[in-house]
């Protein structure tokens, strides 16, 4: 159970980077694009968006 709350601390921590930074969503720019804003935190990031290239 501890582990299980780490996990969502740490995701809490990184939704409210996310959060502060205030990221700006290009409505023209599809989902690829948008996905990408959100680094971690949405599940299947690479599924939807890609892998970025060189890595």
């Amino acid at each position: 159970m501890r582990k299980t709350q780490a996990e969502f601390f740490a995701f809490d921590d990184e939704l409210r980077h996310y959060a502060d930074v205030k990221i700006s969503l290009d409505f023209d720019g599809g989902v690829k694009v948008n996905y990408n804003k959100f680094g971690n935190l949405l599940a299947q990031k690479e599924a939807i968006a890609g892998k970025k290239k060189g890595g």
